[in-house]
């Protein structure tokens, strides 16, 4: 690996074992991730994207399985660690926000008890300096009053400080990698605008690497520097941010631009994106978006497309852009 790249993942399938059947989740994911970016995965509900971050973070459960590929962070396979190895990492290195946190809090212990643990799990200092770390943590969020909140138990907080509070409890020991799955879900716009302020200032601050995971657009152009397309559990184009959002290469990227709206086209009717995301279970020949591309081709239904290099940075899954690159001689 590259000494500034600090996430590696390949070829990365994970699956699900059902009643039904195996649901692959996950099928082929390759990305890395860099020291100090903010790299965004964006797609539908349902496209495998907190799958691939909790994949990551070794926390799938009992029906959930990794089944092939590596994770590697900093060198080191995450997925040849053993439990108690994974469990250092988790929280010390790699941390994670929730995208509920009154789920991910513990309704019984008072928010600063619970990030204060977090400290004392992993530094040996006293109780008495991690409480102060915690005060200090909840005012680096934007929590007025730190003290009477360091008291307080979650279901008292409105979610806007709930989700601040994960953070706080995201960067106590200081990780190298946080991963914000849909961070600002279900907060209004004003909270929104704050959680991801505080985001960018964290990672300004402390010189942190961010995955975002993220189905909203406008999360992505405000924060990110690169971002990763993901339909049907593979990856479909990888691009920096500038260059997504003005020439989008793939036509579900361009089909979740056009559904997004813009402030200064209101009045205009939105595009959608015809169908439906397909069956886990029942996964189209070819390439998984061809049931619903207005360029679907032959091809697209009988072969499953290439990842194709458009650029140092740009990465692409269509055959569309494999003629023309052969068109090109390249």
């Amino acid at each position: 690996m590259d000494q500034n790249t600090l996430l590696k993942v390949e070829d990365l399938k994970t699956c699900f074992f059902t009643d039904s059947g195996i649901v692959a989740s996950v099928d082929g994911v390759s990305f890395s991730v860099n020291r100090g970016e903010t790299v965004a995965i964006v797609g539908e509900s349902g496209c495998g994207k907190s799958v691939t971050s909790l994949s990551i973070m070794g926390l799938l459960g009992s029906s959930g399985k990794i089944v092939n590929g590596s994770i590697r962070f900093e060198g080191n396979d995450l997925l040849k660690l053993s439990k108690k190895e994974m469990r250092t990492i988790r929280g010390n290195n790699i941390a994670m926000i929730f995208q509920e946190p009154l789920t991910s809090l513990n309704p019984v212990f008072t928010v600063g008890y619970q990030i204060r643990e977090t400290i004392l799990i992993h530094e040996k200092i006293s109780k008495d300096a991690a409480k102060q770390r915690v005060i200090e943590l909840l005012k680096q969020v934007g929590i007025p009053h730190s003290e009477r909140i360091y008291h307080s138990f979650p279901h008292s907080l409105s979610g806007g400080m709930r989700q601040r509070v994960m953070i706080a409890m995201a960067i106590a020991c200081r990780p190298k990698l946080i991963i914000a799955d849909e961070p600002t879900t279900a907060l209004d716009v004003t909270i929104q605008a704050q959680i991801l302020e505080i985001l960018k200032s964290l990672k300004e601050l402390n010189d942190t690497t961010i995955l975002l995971i993220t189905h909203d657009l406008g999360v992505v152009a405000e924060v990110a520097d690169r971002v990763m397309v993901m339909y049907a559990g593979q990856l479909v184009e990888q691009s920096d941010v500038f260059s997504l959002f003005s020439a989008p290469k793939h036509p579900y990227t361009l089909g979740l631009l056009n559904s997004t709206p813009k402030i200064h086209r209101l009045s205009e009717q939105l595009e959608s994106i015809e169908g439906s995301v397909p069956n886990p279970l029942q996964m189209p020949v070819g390439c998984r978006f061809h049931p619903r591309c207005p360029s679907a081709m032959d091809l697209c239904r009988q072969s499953p497309p290439p990842a194709i290099s458009m650029s140092e940075r740009e990465e692409v899954k269509c055959w569309l852009y494999a003629e023309t690159k052969e068109a090109a001689g390249g």
